[in-house]
């Protein structure tokens, strides 16, 4: 397939040379997906275990006649690539045979992503029991802490701001309904912009443009509709006795990258200077995610009136979309600005994978030609995890914990948080805390578990922590808030 690869990928860039560097990209990416279909007929990787690693290891990974997968103890190395090479030589000494002729590069990389699942998954009772709370209260490493509710009785959240009397917005995502909690009433904001309902789809990020006005710019993104197709918007507007006004747009797509179906319309909005960066997933499509023409799979930026910055990375480049910052995503729904100035961003991987990037003007973050992840039915997507014109995350999880919203914590009343990187997981229920020092992490601990699904995270003026977090089925949302307990 490699060789198939290159022949093509000379012809194309042979026969077009003026094309080749925009398009290079798209095109490794389109051939890749050419490789991709054929690691979809490859075994699922739980048949690949079964077949070769049941015997030795056992069906719980948990030993037989060969060690252990699951116990985290290591003996020839604790890395993915030293397990991975481990498999793929053997050690010979121990009697594990070596099954690099029989397996593919991408079914090592699948096993290794499967043993880090499991072991994941035996670590789960003893996580239980460390973060239960104790007659309501949260022990963590440097706080004890509480969790009490500030608004409940809502369907399925998404976001949540502060306007600057105190008051919170927060986003109803399949009703499309815009909220204003003011102590216990609940209001809801007319004549905001209708949202498409579809899918991962709706009414999503509300972010209060911070500044000495009484009635700020507030910023929406939300899935939009035209001919049953959806894309992600931005917009713009002022909230007047509780009524949506002076909308401006920010961004809409042209119609033509509308698409069907409801996956990964991002996105996330984060203030920096004059400027406003948003996020928006590739929407399911792989392959555009590396595409510049197409706003899929990017972090955008523009002036805060939607201009576009004339010193953006992509402005000169022929059919690249201007607004581009940085590509390669698969779907950021968290982003964060560090006291430093640094936007950081929190990333959906597909099974294993999930990423949290340091961004970078103009920088490609790689997906989906070198993923830390595979696909959800235990197939391959690729053995590749490094790129030498791609970035590496700063951390990934593997197994993936749907990762989402991003806070970096600057307050006081945790100072013992600060500049620590909150993080929330829908499939874990999870509220982590990652110390990330020179781009690289040093600690990682759960604060929360099983609380419910977190979708975003806010610092309150108050320095305390507010959760987004929905619980059941239909999802109900509540807003949660963190206070130290002496």
């Amino acid at each position: 397939m490699k060789a198939i690869s290159n022949r093509y990928r000379r012809t194309v860039f042979t026969s077009f040379p003026a094309a080749a560097k925009f398009f290079k990209p798209f095109v490794a990416v389109t051939l890749l997906s050419l490789a991709a279909s054929s690691c979809s007929k490859a075994p699922k990787v739980e048949t690949v275990y079964q077949q070769y690693c049941l015997s030795c290891h056992g069906a719980d990974l948990k030993g037989g006649l060969g060690g252990s997968l699951v116990d985290d103890e290591w003996k020839h190395g604790a890395s993915d690539n030293d397990i991975s090479r481990n498999i793929r030589d053997g050690l010979a000494e121990k009697g594990m045979p070596a099954w690099g002729k029989t397996l593919s590069e991408e079914q090592l990389r699948a096993l290794v992503i499967y043993i880090r699942e499991r072991g994941a998954a035996a670590k789960q009772t003893q996580l239980l029991e460390q973060t239960s709370p104790q007659a309501g209260v949260f022990n963590s490493q440097k706080y004890r802490f509480d969790m009490t509710p500030v608004a409940e009785g809502f369907e399925a959240l998404w976001a949540m701001d502060f306007l600057p009397d105190g008051s919170i917005l927060t986003t109803e995502k399949q009703s499309g309904r815009l909220w204003r909690l003011q102590g216990e009433k609940k209001i809801a904001i007319a004549g905001i912009p209708k949202s498409w309902p579809e899918g991962q789809g709706g009414l999503m990020e509300v972010k209060v443009l911070p500044g000495n006005t009484d009635n700020p710019w507030v910023y929406l993104s939300y899935s939009e509709e035209k001919a049953g197709k959806g894309m992600t918007a931005i917009v713009r507007g002022k909230i007047t006795n509780n009524t949506w006004s002076q909308q401006e747009d920010i961004f809409h797509a042209p119609q033509g990258n509308f698409l069907s179906g409801g996956l990964h319309f991002g996105s996330r909005i984060v203030f920096k200077d004059d400027m406003v960066f948003f996020s928006i997933g590739e929407r399911g499509r792989q392959d555009m995610a590396q595409d510049l023409s197409v706003p899929n799979g990017k972090i955008h930026r523009l002036h805060l009136d939607g201009r576009t910055p004339k010193d953006n990375p992509f402005v000169s480049t022929a059919g690249a979309m201007p607004s581009i910052w940085s590509y390669g995503h698969r779907n950021p729904q968290g982003m964060a600005l560090a006291t430093n100035g640094q936007l950081w961003a929190t990333e959906h991987g597909p099974r294993g994978g999930d990423e949290t990037n340091l961004i970078l003007k103009g920088r490609n973050y790689g997906w989906p030609v070198i993923t830390h992840g595979m696909n959800y039915d235990g197939t391959p997507i690729t053995d590749k995890t490094h790129h030498p014109d791609m970035e590496q995350p700063s951390y990934y999880w593997v197994p993936s914990i749907a990762v989402t919203a991003l806070e970096i914590y600057g307050a006081k009343t945790f100072p013992l948080w600060n500049k620590s990187f909150l993080v929330g997981s829908l499939a874990r229920e999870e509220l982590q805390r990652l110390e990330i020092v020179d781009g690289k992490l040093i600690h990682r601990e759960v604060l929360l578990k099983n609380q419910g699904r977190i979708r975003d995270i806010t610092t309150g003026p108050n320095g305390k922590v507010y959760l987004v977090i929905n619980r059941g089925s239909p999802k109900t949302g509540a807003i949660y808030q963190l206070s130290p307990v002496q």
